[in-house]
């Protein structure tokens, strides 16, 4: 069901209330500056009548002071209203960015699978300057305007009733194309805005990976990806000017159709005597002046409509549900005695399907135990399982059959927070912020000290080349630390995990990708982080789990064969079939990386 424009501003208004006071100055300055415009007609009244009619010279002085001093109240009251509307404009900006980033670091990856970045960035960015403008520049303008024109009316009735009914008549039928063509340009806009965030989702995959764009040569696909999106946006951003366009010649028209009978008729009457210049001029005044606010209120609802649109792009986010809920009554995880990890008859799908049975799993019947302390390696070819299995333990996903337990715990049972203060994850494609080295290690703990900084980069053997940096540790390594070398990255990696002091540890395909020298000094440094944790480890390369307490060979999304690095070869099962095949393709590798294992 379509949301309506009063439902959406009804909504809106809830982020005014900690501004109210705030608003309500700029609510009764409007309310002074708008009915200021029903005492301009009177001044010019006087100022025909009294001065160029009568000539009453001593009208001249007060006449002159009076208008001075009423542009000064006006144009004070003009700025309070202003700049306070616009200071609250800000602050429910503000107010909704914060919002919606607060809303998105709470989503699982699952929703951001489903939505593009630049779609997401696009509502913090423009969508919520479209809500400001809807619910502070067009209610002030509705307001003020709204005001302004009830003033003048007002003049006009009590100048010429008359008159006042022949000009005003045809100001009702000025609206009915600001109406029509308003649903246009809601429906425009929200496509706009849709296709702007597919805009700015290019343009951040062109930008972010511009090195494999240029080593394949696809400049021109791009340009052109890039300039079909551009053109799609341009078309509906035109027929949305259009239809905002149509509505101010469509009222211009017959506001000048009703003026042209006023002046016809009212100068008749001056003509015949039945009425004073000073009174057919007045009344000219307050229909001229009235001119302007009724025009800016015909296009107000342009702006509305955009506004609305937009919000309901913020509101699409801020009513997903996260899928990963923590129970009301989850509990600390409770490590006082052991931290062994078990997997439960684990059955997991990316999708539920629409119904029983039509799932397509990812992972079946997942049985797994690994005591505290001990490591468990996970092995296989790629796309059997392996990462999702990981991805289940700090619950960026929940299982739709089985259960996970750390020492006992069901992890549905358990505080988010608490259980993901319990693991530390170094991963093959290492994520790094823009900021300083110092700053990216110490992310793995806040409030640690400069000295622990230093010692777990000092553990993860990083900071001899973090101190040949142009400033040391407080070099900026640019955007995922593409000023850094793979192992390098890896390493900052590893001493931010050392920092955290997990009591278990995650690692996936850590030392994949790296040259031999970088290779030894990861290994080196994650020698030294699993010492006492409980460790996961996620491998294509077999000679690097070969200690592990448990290796598990997931095909298909399952455990077809679990034991110890011998009991798997004595097998001579999918383990083995591995281990040969990698020690034929690469038997010097093998040799040294067992020194790992």
């Amino acid at each position: 069901m379509e949301t309506t424009t009063a439902s959406v501003f009804r909504r809106l208004l809830t982020y005014i209330k900690p501004y109210k006071g705030r608003f309500a100055v700029a609510l009764a300055a409007m309310t002074i500056y708008g009915a200021s415009d029903g005492a301009l007609p009177f001044l010019i009244k006087v100022i025909l009548d009294k001065i160029f009619g009568e000539h009453q010279e001593h009208w001249l002085i007060p006449l002159a002071a009076g208008l001075v001093l009423f542009a000064c109240v006006r144009g004070y009251f003009g700025f309070i209203q202003k700049y306070y509307s616009a200071c609250v404009g800000l602050d429910i900006v503000k107010d909704i960015r914060n919002d919606i980033n607060r809303h998105l670091l709470r989503m699982s990856p699952a929703f951001f699978s489903q939505h593009q970045t630049g779609s997401l960035i696009s509502r913090i960015t423009n969508d919520s300057l479209l809500v400001r403008m809807a619910l502070t520049d067009a209610v002030a303008s509705l307001i003020r305007d709204s005001i302004r024109i009830v003033a003048l009316v007002g003049a006009a009735i009590y100048l010429d009733p008359v008159l006042a009914l022949i000009a005003l008549v045809g100001f009702p039928i000025g609206f009915y194309p600001v109406i029509r063509f308003g649903r246009r340009v809601r429906k425009l806009s929200k496509t706009g805005q849709d296709q702007f965030g597919g805009l700015t989702s290019v343009l951040q995959e062109t930008i972010i990976g511009h090195k494999v764009v240029q080593s394949f040569s696809m400049q021109p696909y791009e340009v052109e990806r890039f300039n079909t999106e551009n053109e799609s946006l341009t078309d509906t951003l035109k027929k949305s000017e259009k239809y905002g366009a149509l509505s101010g010649p469509t009222n211009e028209t017959v506001a000048s159709l009703a003026i042209a009978a006023t002046i016809l008729y009212g100068g008749f009457s001056v003509i015949g005597g039945v009425r004073t210049q000073g009174d057919f001029l007045a009344f000219i005044t307050s229909m001229f002046l009235l001119y302007e606010p009724v025009k800016k209120l015909s296009r107000l609802n342009n702006l509305i409509q955009n506004g609305v649109a937009a919000s309901e792009r913020i509101f699409e986010v801020l009513d997903a549900e996260p899928d990963i809920i923590e129970s009301p009554d989850a509990k600390p995880l409770d490590l006082s005695e052991r931290t062994g990890i078990q997997y439960d008859g684990v059955w997991f799908a990316y999708e539920k399907g629409e119904r029983e049975g039509s799932e397509e799993w990812v992972l079946r019947d997942i049985n797994l135990e690994v005591g505290a302390g001990e490591m468990l390696a996970l092995v296989g070819m790629s796309g059997g399982g392996k990462s999702t299995i990981a991805d289940l333990l700090p619950r960026f996903y929940d299982p739709l059959k089985g259960a996970i337990r750390i020492a006992g715990q069901d992890l549905r049972e358990v505080q988010l927070e608490s259980l993901r203060e319990t693991i530390a994850t170094v991963g093959q494609h290492t994520f790094l912020f823009n900021e300083s080295v110092f700053n990216n290690i110490r992310y793995g703990r806040p409030t640690a000290t400069d000295e622990e900084v230093y010692a777990a980069a000092k553990a993860a053997n990083a900071h001899v080349f973090i101190e040949k940096m142009p400033r040391g540790y407080g070099t900026v390594i640019g955007e995922q630390g593409l000023r850094l070398s793979g192992g390098e990255r890896q390493r900052i990696a590893i001493a931010r995990a050392l920092l955290k002091d997990a009591p278990i540890l995650v690692l996936d395909e850590a030392t994949a990708a790296l040259d031999s020298e970088s290779e030894l000094l990861v290994q080196e440094a994650i020698d030294r982080l699993m010492q006492g944790r409980t460790v996961m480890v996620i491998a294509h390369r077999l000679a690097t789990v070969r200690r592990a307490n448990t290796i598990a060979v997931i095909v298909d999304g399952r455990v077809v064969e679990s034991g110890t690095h011998e009991e798997l070869l004595s097998k001579r099962g999918e383990y083995a079939k591995l281990h040969s095949i990698q020690s034929a393709e690469a038997p010097r590798e093998s040799s040294r990386l067992s020194s790992f294992g």
